[in-house]
């Protein structure tokens, strides 16, 4: 069966992150979604684990730090940092929480106003764009389009009368558009009393519970005879807040609904594992080790030296950090020249990076400038958040109209952009610069902005320089402390005992320095081995690794230059922090949300800072400081919950600034912590919409506003994306006195675009005169309309399934045939052994061979055999477009106490719900009894 998707857009207003809510007495979509991704999330690492004949360690307490360690098999003491997991995770919920707030009145996405229909259907098409983004190896759009379509699901259970009709479990319809939806009451029916009252008992027609009819509350305008939602003043059906009445037999009913989103997130969860396999599933989530090596190379004529270096590098760091924590979980190559920019490798598999790297040619080129700007663009939208990028060039960027919309992606990203740059030039310049060679500017005030380094080196010299990426392939590399400066001048940093390879990196001409340690030990830039450090020089870059050692305390350094430089001082350590720029957000479900531009410049902020890696600190301050190491202002700190900070700060200053954490761990050690990117302030803001949906061939036009907080008069615009999506939008916006106006932005998506493409679109704004500037994110997905959405369906063709008591040596064997009919064709069928700590390849085997159905259809003929000591197996056929079918058989243990025991293919039974499945009409797919009859036992209990 085909599927109709609906195109529908997210309306106008700022993309925000996830945040705590503010209700702390009620559970919420915060609460359902985490934990039902990190539940998930344990079943894939404990399959994983099982597959590879190792054992499982779950988790005593399960929460991201936890789950990583578990998942990745490292210790507690090992440096493994779960910041960027906790980032990815805080992706997914921001879209979740958004619905809330952008979205608020939809009943569409909210299963309002007996929209119950209507509700699948949005369900329908945000489950097919997070399979086609993962079709297409987009994590990113997959984990938006997964936090959008949780919250519809999990809204079900709380805003319809699911619960009152006696259902404790998910009602699996709601993942089949396939399968009717039954008994719903239609607008002519009456379902509920007309209570005035904040409370009221009973409120939903005794008809309509002993019908099992569906139906939802209406949250604006109740009419004459049904169900109101529920709000502060009028009571109703709303499940959404804890601390009403219990049922008869003491049931909360806000628990209950709790409960049931939280499983039915599972069974989506569950059913997107299955269809892309573990590997795919963890990667989304971030479940990887959070390494990610990232390199931008210039390919043109001359750049022959530096691409040899690259391979040597490449090659050395896969063979370096191969089966340790460190080792990259993801591999990207982006290739510029003149014209052209790409191609792209983004890939896993460490042998392909390496043969991709070695089979680089030069070419081209011709005059001096080259395109780095486009090929850093590129790796900024293809790459993770917080990601370190190493850009290899000899040219300064001939495109460098795409200057500001680099710096916006560097600031929503978070990423880290390092240059290797080997245009170095003989003389000393006389102008206050870190560089000898003025075309390298942009490329000082990119690696400055990101925390990065630019540093110059001949071609000769460049292998002594690439240590410092060497140095970056870990999984917790944090920030110490980052100065920019122009004078000298004494720093001081302190140092903890989690930190591990303490390095510092001065960058700049005429550099020297002296490093004192706690105990007064001093050490100059003299290159070599020192008491304190090892020195090394090369080019404009001092690299000084601190020995070994008890280094806890606080360390000075004094460097004298009468030119600029930067100085970064980094470790290795769990602990770290993620920090967000939020504002409160009203409504029925109010909350925090991230600002995810720039925020408003000399207006009091709030932010949110996320510890990871740590589970009690005291005396936690939050500074902001400016690029030259000053304290510009102290915040006002509040411990929301565990590990996570609200700072309040008055008046962000007009002035780049970073932010630096300071506290004392449960025994008192104290510490410090400082964000990498720099952040500024602007009294210009920028609002897009979030999100827009068109298929192959579609158009449409997007407005987008300006508007400005003191500034007047002409405002430059512009909108840049990587897939040329956008063909025309208003380039100049005239301020007056009201501060606001609003421009028009084309998109057009080429007919041949496949399923599954995203595209990034910037929008910017910049007052020359005011010599401000500010940018939204637009983020386009590209869906073809019509989607097969039908699961394949599978049968037992011949079973052999009786165990004894003692399973011993006993096996059990089925054979499964299994087919998607007219569809999109099968995969290989997915077998998960659910019982842990039981390696698969030691208690199974499979046999699969492909065979046609009586139909004429592909079909797959699986024979599966395994020990009778493995009983909770579970076998799903899964269909080219993500779709996934159960297949449904029974292994039979007789009991010693009572007649035979049946167990299910599956961790948990539970019992059908009151309201069944249909089987759909005109259907051109084999069906058969055996699926029929357990089709319902199976979605609602395979996948907990």
């Amino acid at each position: 069966m085909a599927y109709s998707l609906l195109f529908l857009c997210a309306l106008i207003g700022w993309s925000q992150a996830f945040l705590p809510s503010l209700d702390i007495e009620s559970l919420t979509h915060e609460d359902i979604t985490k934990q039902a991704l990190l539940e998930v999330a344990m079943d894939a690492c404990r399959e994983e684990a099982q597959k590879g004949g190792q054992t499982f360690n779950p988790p005593a307490l399960l929460n991201p730090d936890s789950l990583l360690r578990a998942c990745l098999g490292v210790s507690e003491d090992a440096d493994l940092s779960a910041s960027k997991f906790q980032e990815l995770l805080n992706e997914i919920i921001t879209e979740n929480i958004l619905i809330d707030r952008d979205l608020a009145f939809s009943s569409v996405h909210h299963f309002n106003d007996e929209a119950i229909e209507k509700g699948r259907d949005i369900i329908t098409q945000g489950v097919s764009i997070v399979k086609a983004n993962l079709q297409q190896g987009n994590l990113e759009g997959a984990r938006r389009a997964l936090g959008a379509v949780t919250h519809t699901i999990q809204d079900f259970y709380s805003h319809s009368n699911w619960f009152e009709l006696g259902n404790l479990d998910p009602y699996p319809n709601l993942l089949r558009p396939d399968l009717q939806l039954q008994n719903l009451a239609d607008a002519n029916t009456p379902t509920c009393n007309d209570c005035q009252e904040k409370v009221c008992p009973n409120i939903i027609l005794p008809e309509i519970l002993s019908t099992n009819t569906l139906t939802s509350g209406y949250l604006i305008s109740t009419p004459q005879g049904k169900c109101n939602h529920g709000d502060s003043t009028r009571g109703g059906i709303s499940k959404d807040f804890g601390g009403g009445d219990l049922t008869p037999d003491g049931t909360d009913p806000h628990l209950a609904a709790y409960s049931t989103a939280v499983q039915a997130t599972k069974h989506l969860l569950q059913d997107i594992r299955i269809a892309f396999g573990n590997i795919e599933f963890l990667s989304m989530l971030g479940i990887t080790r959070s390494t990610v090596m990232c390199f931008v190379i210039d390919t043109t004529g001359s750049m022959t030296d530096e691409i040899v270096e690259v391979q040597r590098l490449t090659s050395k760091m896969i063979d370096d950090t191969r089966g340790t924590p460190n080792e990259p979980s993801l591999y990207i190559l982006v290739e510029f020249n003149d014209p052209g920019v790409g191609p792209v490798t983004s890939t896993t598999d460490p042998e392909e990076m390496k043969r991709t790297v070695n089979n680089i040619r030069v070419s081209g080129g011709g005059d001096i400038p080259e395109l780095s700007l486009s090929g850093i663009r590129l790796a900024l939208t293809t790459a993770p958040p917080s990601s370190n990028i190493y850009v290899f060039t000899d040219a300064p960027p001939k495109d460098t109209e795409l200057r500001d919309t680099v710096i916006s992606l560097v600031e929503s990203t978070r990423s880290t952009l390092t240059f290797m740059l080997t245009n170095a030039l003989n003389t000393r310049r006389r102008r206050r610069s870190a560089l000898t060679n003025p075309t390298n500017s942009i490329y000082q005030q990119l690696a400055q902005l990101s925390g990065g380094q630019a540093i110059e080196v001949t071609k000769s010299t460049l292998p002594l320089a690439t240590a410092v990426i060497e140095d970056s392939i870990t999984s917790s590399l944090v920030t110490v402390l980052q100065v920019d400066s122009t004078q000298s001048k004494t720093f001081s940093f302190l140092l903890d005992p989690r930190l591990q390879n303490v390095t510092l990196y001065i960058t700049g001409l005429s550099i020297n320095f002296t490093l004192q340690n706690p105990a007064g030990v001093s050490q100059d830039n003299t290159a070599g081995s020192g008491p304190l450090a090892s020195v090394s020089l090369v080019g404009n870059l001092y690299r000084v690794s601190l020995n070994e050692g008890n280094l806890t305390g606080r360390w000075q350094i004094t460097i004298r230059s009468p030119q600029a430089y930067s100085l970064r001082v980094t470790g290795r350590s769990a602990l770290n922090l993620v920090p967000q720029f939020v504002e409160v957000f009203d409504g029925s479900h109010p909350g925090f949300a991230q600002i995810p531009a720039r925020p408003p410049a000399g207006q009091n902020a709030t932010l949110l800072i996320t510890v990871t890696g740590v589970d009690m600190l005291f005396g936690v301050e939050v500074g902001l400081v400016s690029a030259e190491g000053e304290l510009l202002k102290n915040t006002s700190v509040t411990r929301l919950r565990e590990g996570t900070y609200l700072a309040r700060a008055l008046h962000l200053p007009d002035v780049p600034f970073t932010l630096l954490l300071m506290g004392q761990e449960a025994d008192g050690r104290p510490f410090q912590r400082q964000s990498s990117t720099q952040i500024q302030a602007s009294q210009i803001i920028v609002q897009v919409q979030r999100t827009v949906i068109l298929a192959p061939g579609e158009s449409m036009s997007v407005p987008f506003t300006v508007e400005t907080h003191g500034i007047e008069g002409a405002i430059n615009t512009s909108a840049r994306d990587d897939q040329r999506f956008v063909t025309a939008f208003t380039s100049s916006l005239n301020l007056g006195a009201a501060g606001n106006a609003t421009g028009i932005m084309s998109l057009s998506i080429p007919s041949g675009t496949p399923s599954g493409t995203t595209s990034a679109v910037t929008v910017e704004a910049v007052s020359t005169a005011a010599r401000q500037s500010n940018f939204a994110l637009l983020r386009v997905s590209v869906i073809q309309r019509d989607m097969d959405v039908t699961p394949p369906v599978c049968r037992v063709v011949n079973e052999s399934l009786d165990c004894p008591v003692l399973c011993g040596n006993a096996t059990w064997e089925v054979t499964l045939l299994m087919t998607d009919g007219n569809g999109t064709g099968l995969r290989d069928p997915h077998i998960s052994i659910t019982i842990p700590d039981t390696p698969v390849n030691e208690t199974s085997t499979a046999i699969i061979d492909q065979v046609k159905d009586e139909n004429g259809y592909n079909a797959t003929l699986l024979t599966y055999r395994a020990s009778c000591c493995v009983t909770n197996v579970e076998i799903s056929a899964v269909d080219n477009e993500g779709n996934v079918g159960r297949c449904d058989f029974s292994v039979r243990r007789p009991s010693t106490t009572g007649p035979p025991q049946t167990t299910i293919s599956s961790t948990t039974s539970r019992p059908a719900s009151n309201i069944s499945p249909t089987a759909p009409s005109n259907s051109h797919r084999i069906t058969v009894s055996v699926w029929t009859t357990l089709l319902l036992l199976a979605l609602t209990a395979l996948m907990l």
